[in-house]
């Protein structure tokens, strides 16, 4: 009889044990999906739509973070240059400008943070001196 007691105790605390560690797993699932946000990019060449890809960041992340993300970029002096093949042309005066959920950028792209839902559209167009 005296066999039962620590078997039962052993099997008590192997439950306890494992319930505690299910629980801090799910905890640190939420904190990973509540540090990641979704972003709506979208690329343009003059008023026609070349692609558009929906990216997951980390809360914090800057806008050439999602955009190296979801295609393959070309920077010269902190300006985008090329996106997804797409260069810019000096002679023509056509620059890779963004906006933000509709708004022109007011920093550049290492600069300016994203937020969740944000919709940051890239449009390869003609810039008036």
């Amino acid at each position: 009889m005296s066999k039962k007691y620590p078997v039962t105790l052993l099997v008590l605390l192997s439950m306890i044990f494992t319930t505690g560690c299910s629980t801090q797993g799910n905890a640190s699932k939420q904190v990973k999906k509540n540090n990641t946000i979704r972003v709506t990019y979208q690329l343009k060449s003059g008023d026609h739509s070349l692609d558009t890809k929906n990216v997951k960041l980390k809360k914090g992340a800057k806008i050439d973070t999602g955009l190296k993300k979801a295609w393959p970029t070309k920077e010269r002096n902190g300006m985008v240059t090329e996106i997804d093949g797409h260069k810019q042309n000096d002679k023509k005066q056509k620059y890779w400008m963004y906006t933000i959920n509709g708004k022109k950028a007011e920093k550049g792209v290492k600069q300016q943070k994203v937020n969740n839902k944000n919709k940051i559209i890239f449009t390869l167009q003609k810039v008036n001196e």
